[in-house]
């Protein structure tokens, strides 16, 4: 539409140009002397054929202007995120539970963070320890006697549940603490290794497992809650559907991204940067 006015402002400029040329045309012969077919030079009485008549050619160029050039100022990229209250959603899911199942997810990687994952190791971050059994998870502090003996060395009393002494040694192996735990009767010693680069470089490594856990766990919160929607399709909208699984999989991707952040906090203090 644009490119058609414009072609429309160049013909109506063309048609004023050849009428002004035409005028003046007329005013040479008129007031010069020059007739349509001859004319004679003043200096000489020699006559000079001259052909007024002659088409006027002129050249023009018209300019189109940008079909759809953009305005000025960026537009924003932002894409509006679909917001479903818990009426809409109705009895296919209650959404604050599953906000509050990853939160969980995310807050246990804070605690084991500030109370296991530490350059100084102290009884307090061995008596967090959970232990699986086959009676159920308990803290090692359920279990045993946790006693500092040295600045290197704890030790881990197991008199009082002796039947868990392996469950115990299998659990301090896996802490991420860094640590070689070994069994001696019904006591476990838990040599505390010095504070070098190395060792803080493994905590740091140690991290990074810890959030990549944290990362599968919340993986695997999505599929359980998605299943849990799909499952309704053949009694809610297709769109309802679609909108609240996207739904669940931003609380997902931005409990992941807190949680990588937390990790990156984490890694620095243990690498002391």
């Amino acid at each position: 539409m644009n490119s058609l006015r414009n072609l429309t402002r160049c013909r109506r400029s063309i048609h004023e140009l050849l009428f002004s040329l035409q005028q003046s045309r007329q005013f040479v012969t008129t007031h010069t002397g020059i007739f349509d077919k001859k004319s004679i030079h003043k200096k000489s009485n020699t006559i000079v054929p001259v052909n007024v008549n002659l088409p006027l050619t002129w050249s023009v160029c018209c300019y189109a202007k940008k079909a759809g050039k953009e305005k000025k100022g960026k537009l924003s990229s932002k894409v509006v995120k679909p917001q479903l209250t818990q009426n809409e959603i109705g009895d296919i899911l209650d959404l604050d539970s599953v906000k509050q199942s990853m939160q969980d997810v995310v807050n246990k990687l804070k605690d084991d963070y500030l109370h296991v994952l530490n350059i100084r190791t102290t009884t307090g971050a061995f008596e967090r320890v959970v232990v699986h059994t086959d009676d159920g998870r308990f803290k090692l502090s359920q279990l045993a006697q946790i006693e500092k003996k040295s600045p290197q060395l704890i030790m881990v009393n197991m008199s009082s549940s002796p039947q868990y002494t392996k469950q115990v040694l299998k659990s301090l192996s896996e802490t991420g603490m860094n640590v070689n735990p070994y069994m001696e009767k019904t006591t476990i010693f838990v040599p505390i290794p010095r504070v070098t680069r190395e060792h803080r470089e493994k905590l740091a490594k140690d991290a990074k497992k810890m959030f990549n856990q944290t990362k599968t766990h919340l993986d695997g919160l999505y599929a359980k809650h998605t299943k849990t929607v799909n499952s309704k399709k053949k009694t809610h909208s297709e769109d309802l559907i679609r909108n609240l699984n996207n739904m669940i999989l931003d609380i997902k991707q931005e409990r992941t991204a807190e949680s990588e952040k937390i990790m990156e906090a984490k890694q620095k203090e243990l690498l002391g940067e």
